[in-house]
């Protein structure tokens, strides 16, 4: 039973990690309480970038994908 619940887990964890970023993205800015305009004055990157994002029409680029984390990460701290 254990390795069962294990290997359970296992594979939600790789679900999650194989999830795209624009759908990562659209789930953590949305459970935070923000909307696109509210996370672009947060993060420098422009609303309707962050809506293409999510939609997966845009791939980020790092920098850009690190600016959304970090001002998704820095709200978290802030609450």
């Amino acid at each position: 039973m254990e390795i069962h619940i294990e290997a359970t887990i296992r594979i939600e964890e790789r679900r999650e990690q194989d999830q795209p970023f624009g759908e990562w993205l659209r789930r953590e800015r949305i459970g935070k309480g923000l909307n696109m305009v509210q996370l672009s004055r947060l993060s420098g990157v422009s609303d309707s970038h962050i809506g293409r994002i999510e939609k997966g029409e845009r791939i980020p680029r790092y920098d850009i994908a690190r600016k959304l984390q970090r001002a998704l990460e820095e709200l978290a701290d802030i609450e």
